[in-house]
């Protein structure tokens, strides 16, 4: 099928297994990457960003490629997008849509790395998810009844999965969306402990919100199991966008769809936690 072979790195996550359900639907032949080498299951494809050789195979017969890094902004991301846009760019690949992040140097320099390839590109920058309260480590704190993170104040325009998901699929179907960075938020603004009682209010149950300072929560994240390297990036990632830099919003889903977000509470009422 010309032109409708996708490969969706990282398609087991929450917004690439909403990807690849939605372009299979529209019957494009769509292959998602897995670290587990020994259960390829069929449509899957072994990728490890840890061992570049993994990269060539997982693109071989490709023609467009969905990329999820687990975090553009890791001291190591910048190497791996620059030698897999290396490996792309020896591929017939027609088109790469890359997930991004909002207001950091180091995931703009990321960014870099295909923008100034000669590869065929978009970037869709995300504001953070409304699904990161319903499934993940932000839902395992609703259904306890305290969700703690280090958000203060600061408010954040949450966009929802299948807006976003909308989008990438639009952006890589289309080629009118190539040389694009789109800004995809909600509608609206608010901070991670209005979100939190929005949802209580709406389950008629007391869900607190608890937050820590940065050191503390790095102490939380220690205490569970999480290696100093990583705790110490994710504080840092953390408090850099959490500074308000990303208080605003953005207007990529009307830009692509031709239709406003769906607001926060929509998807409040919609949803089962």
């Amino acid at each position: 099928m010309e032109e409708k072979n996708i490969l969706v790195i990282g398609g087991k996550g929450k917004n690439g297994r909403r990807v690849v359900a939605k372009l299979r639907a529209k019957l494009y032949n769509v292959f998602s990457t897995t670290r587990s080498k020994e259960r390829l299951e069929e449509n899957e494809s072994y990728f490890d960003w840890n061992d570049s050789s993994t990269y060539a195979p997982a693109l071989k017969n490709i023609n467009k490629v969905y990329i999820v890094h687990p975090d553009t902004s890791m001291p190591e991301a910048q190497g791996q997008l620059k030698e897999l846009v290396a490996q792309l760019v020896q591929q017939p690949i027609s088109k790469v849509v890359l997930l991004s992040g909002r207001g950091q140097e180091s995931v703009e320099k990321c960014e870099e790395m295909l923008m100034n390839s000669p590869q065929e590109w978009t970037i869709v920058r995300s504001a953070w998810f409304n699904q990161n309260f319903s499934e993940g480590h932000f839902g395992y704190g609703i259904k306890s009844g305290e969700l703690a993170f280090m958000a203060g104040p600061v408010k954040e325009p949450f966009v929802d999965l299948d807006d976003l998901t909308d989008v990438v699929v639009e952006a890589l179907i289309h080629e009118k969306h190539n040389g694009k960075i789109y800004e995809v938020t909600g509608p609206e603004l608010f901070s991670f402990e209005e979100a939190v009682i929005m949802i209580g209010s709406h389950l008629d149950c007391d869900i607190k919100y608890k937050f820590y300072p940065k050191d503390e929560y790095k102490y939380l994240l220690l205490n569970a199991g999480l290696p100093a390297a990583v705790a110490d990036h994710m504080v840092h990632a953390f408090a850099e966008i959490l500074d308000g830099r990303n208080a605003n919003i953005g207007d990529g889903i009307q830009q692509v769809l031709g239709r406003n977000p769906k607001k926060f509470i929509d998807f409040v009422r919609s949803n089962q936690f």
